[in-house]
């Protein structure tokens, strides 16, 4: 068993017997392996991070990590701090351990404030805690809208007075910091004022402000109403003539084509509240409501008559054969009066007519309708188009269409003009398609993979190859028995022709060395070799 130095000297012997690419290349080799083996020795297992939390307040984010150092879990933070990044193994686990203590809080303070109570707590220290508690939890509220990234909630509560004069009503300001380029609608600012009203006792909508981080104002106090109404109304006017315009649009473009008809549409809105009450009598229906009769009767001439009676004498009455306006009647040698009053009831009819608010007072609609166009060419062979009007029935039909399509009225007194003209870009004749331009769109679409392909090719053939070439020569030549080698080719030492064995090729390999250098390294490798080769050498002289 050979020694550790004749080992070394081995080894140094086989790398001096290189060539200077084959240790370029041997050294490059053990480099890579070296480096792979010790980041696989000291990197270890890669752990993967998922996002326990995001977009956290400084608070929450500081209890989270608290709690994290406290279970012993590994943790990273990152944008800025507001996300934290935990083993992706155990990202349900700690979020459900953490959802036990009540983390993330959502920022401020929340009803958990009440959670660990002294005794030595004052009335007002509990009545503060009561208000910072009902802002958190609003904040955390109005937090929950998709575009809403932060909120903060001001509660301004008055002392309670036992007089009612002396009584303030309570207020509130919301100031709130939207994602990106978020945008709250009218109805959502309006949503977030009646769920602070409506959590607060005594606070209404009108006493609630609310702005952004931007400091646009989003909610007044006063004038809230009005500028929220005059907002709405401008967005139904927007929605309704981008409707109607959209309409007369799509019924053209399936005639003429697409691109070629631009519609323009005004609506004249009537947003006025009328609530009007009506009252109409009818003279010709009566109905008797309630009728008196009296009857009087006295003098000489006059006689019992007829049954005995208030029968008879209403019976008496009634035969009696005249009778003046006023209801009385008289005879000759007596008196006799007969008052009727009557009272009659007209028919009336209550109306009570509330208009809808946003009705349309008017509409203007202009239509743009491009012509047909000729192709042909000029002196130059180049293609030219030339403009055709459509006929006036066929503007007369386009008009009767855009009419249907908007309903139009003459007592609104609607208007509608539709005109042909020919447009900018539909005048400019499109470009022929060449024979070449196929083919060189399949050449750019394929030149790059082609172009991959040759450089993976060549680096086979330039790099791989040549690397293989040399390692597979080295390995033959080192695996070669001494028989093998020698009828394997002849090696010329001062001048005397002789079998080349291995170390012999070896030598000769290495034209940099003297033949003295070559005998003398041959001797120390290998003495018996060496001497065997001395014989042949004497041998061949005798």
């Amino acid at each position: 068993m050979a020694t550790p130095r004749e080992m070394l000297a081995q080894m140094l012997a086989v790398i001096n017997g290189l060539s200077m690419v084959q240790k370029i290349v041997g050294g490059f080799l053990l480099v890579l392996v070296m480096g792979t083996l010790l980041s696989l020795t000291l990197g270890g297992p890669k752990v993967n991070y998922n996002v326990l939390f995001s977009n956290l307040t400084q608070e929450d984010a500081g209890e989270v990590v608290a709690k994290l150092k406290e279970l012993r879990i590994a943790y990273q933070l990152s944008e800025n701090g507001k996300a934290i990044l935990v083993p992706s193994d155990k990202v349900h686990e700690v979020r459900l351990t953490l959802a036990g203590d009540g983390l993330p809080r959502g920022g401020g303070v929340g009803f958990e404030i009440f959670d660990k109570t002294s005794f030595g707590t004052t009335d007002f220290v509990h009545r503060l805690n009561y208000q910072r508690a009902l802002q958190g939890e609003l904040a955390r509220t109005i937090r929950n809208f998709q575009q809403i990234e932060e909120a903060r909630v001001h509660l301004a509560t008055p002392k309670e007075s036992v007089f009612i004069e002396d009584q303030k009503p309570p207020s509130a300001s919301i100031s709130v910091k939207l994602r990106g380029r978020e945008k709250l609608t009218e109805q959502q600012i309006q949503s977030i004022v009646n769920l602070v009203a409506c959590a607060v006792p005594g606070l209404v909508p009108e006493n609630i402000t609310v702005v952004d981080t931007t400091g646009r104002l989003l909610y007044r106090k006063e004038g809230g109403e009005s500028a929220m109404l005059s907002a709405t109304q401008l967005e139904h006017q927007s929605r309704l003539e981008e409707t109607l315009r959209k309409k007369v649009e799509n019924i053209l473009e399936e005639v003429v084509g697409v691109e070629r008809v631009k519609a323009q549409v005004t609506a004249e809105m009537n947003f006025s509240k009328v609530d009007m009450t009506q009252e109409s009598f009818d003279p010709e229906t009566q109905v008797v409501r309630s009728e008196q009769l009296l009857a009087e009767g006295a003098g000489a001439g006059l006689g019992a008559q007829g049954i005995p009676g208030v029968k008879g004498n209403l019976a008496t009455f009634a035969n009696t054969p005249a009778t003046n306006a006023a209801g009385e009647s008289g005879q000759t040698g007596g008196i006799n009066r007969n008052n009727v009053v009557r009272n009659y009831e007209i028919s009336k009819t209550t109306k009570h007519v509330q208009e809808a608010v946003g009705t349309v007072k008017r509409l203007s609609v202009a239509v743009m309708v491009d012509g047909t166009y000729d192709k042909s060419r000029d002196g130059a062979g180049q293609p030219v188009l030339k403009y055709k009007a459509r006929t006036p029935e066929e503007m007369q039909r386009f008009e009767n269409l855009v009419k249907k399509a908007i309903g139009y009225s003459e007592e609104r007194e609607d208007q509608v003009e539709v005109a042909n003209m020919s447009f900018a870009l539909s005048a400019i004749p499109e470009p022929e398609d060449k024979p070449m331009d196929k083919w060189l769109e399949l050449l750019e679409r394929f030149s790059m993979p082609i172009i991959y392909l040759f450089a993976a090719l060549m680096f086979l053939l330039l790099v791989l190859r040549p690397l293989l070439r040399i390692l597979s020569g080295r390995l033959v030549v080192g695996q070669k028995s001494p028989h093998e080698g020698a009828g394997a080719g002849q090696s010329v030492l001062s001048g005397v022709q002789v079998a080349a064995t291995p170390e012999e090729e070896d030598l000769v390999f290495q034209k940099s060395m003297t033949d003295k250098e070559r005998i003398y390294r041959l001797a120390q490798s290998d003495p018996e070799r060496a001497a065997d080769l001395v014989r042949r050498w004497l041998r061949e002289e005798v």
